[in-house]
């Protein structure tokens, strides 16, 4: 019987996903001189996706070094990373400073199903990597921080997704086993995440990560939502099968 679900923000609840891509592309445009183009970035962002601040600025700087070395005038990688993290985090905090273009990212249905489980009673935990600051400031704006039971950020673990840490910790501080939780994702890091952690997981794809969790062949389609009017509907008809 599922007692709990446990919700990753972004791409899930938020499209900050989205909002991330484009402060890396822009700090990318910038940094090279256009010579790398947005949609470059955007288009390579999607294996990035669910992967902590370090790994994403990691995976980014390789992806791009010919660029960066170039534009930089420095072949030493660290300099690189904090140049890029520096400039993405100047791009990004401008854009969550913008409240209204936020709101524009939530995430309808999946806030719907969140705000169902709440009043069905059942325990909802947060699991992102994002961390705290961030993490309590955007679930703030969208009205729903107070109302998690548990909320997991990046400084409660030492290991990122795909890693399971997180999803262990979250059934662990609830008293639960794995079968009684299950998680709501966007990403093929996130899917795997829950899966190590022996959790049910139903993945609610976007434009960043529609393609790479179709092909990852990591769930069934049944948990593969890409109609997200469809999330309610689908996660309680598994709720429902539990239950019998």
């Amino acid at each position: 019987m599922i007692k709990a679900v446990i919700f990753d923000l972004d791409g899930t609840l938020i499209q900050t996903e989205v909002l991330k891509a484009t402060s890396y592309a822009r700090a990318l445009h910038s940094l090279t001189n256009k010579e790398v183009a947005e949609e470059d970035v955007l288009r390579a962002f999607g294996q990035f996706v669910g992967l902590s601040r370090k790994e994403v600025v990691q995976g980014v700087s390789v992806h791009f070094e010919t660029a960066l070395q170039k534009h930089l005038k420095t072949t030493d990688f660290s300099v690189i990373q904090e140049t890029l993290i520096e400039k993405r985090l100047e791009i990004y905090r401008a854009i969550l400073d913008n409240d209204h273009l936020v709101a524009q990212h939530f995430c309808p249905f999946s806030l719907g199903l969140l705000k169902r489980l709440q009043r069905d009673n059942f325990k909802t935990v947060l699991a992102t990597m994002s961390h705290f600051p961030e993490a309590k400031r955007i679930t703030t704006l969208m009205g729903i921080y107070e109302g998690f039971d548990l909320f997991l950020t990046r400084e409660d673990v030492s290991k990122g997704k795909p890693n399971s840490e997180i999803y262990v910790k979250a059934k662990t501080k609830l008293g639960l086993e794995a079968s009684e939780c299950l998680v709501i994702e966007d990403s093929v890091n996130g899917i795997k995440a829950g899966l190590n952690a022996g959790i049910p997981v139903f993945a609610v794809t976007n434009d960043v990560t529609r393609a790479s969790v179709h092909d990852g062949n990591l769930l069934d389609e049944r948990f593969i939502v890409d109609q997200l009017e469809e999330l309610i509907s689908v996660v309680y008809g598994f709720i429902e099968e539990q239950e019998k």
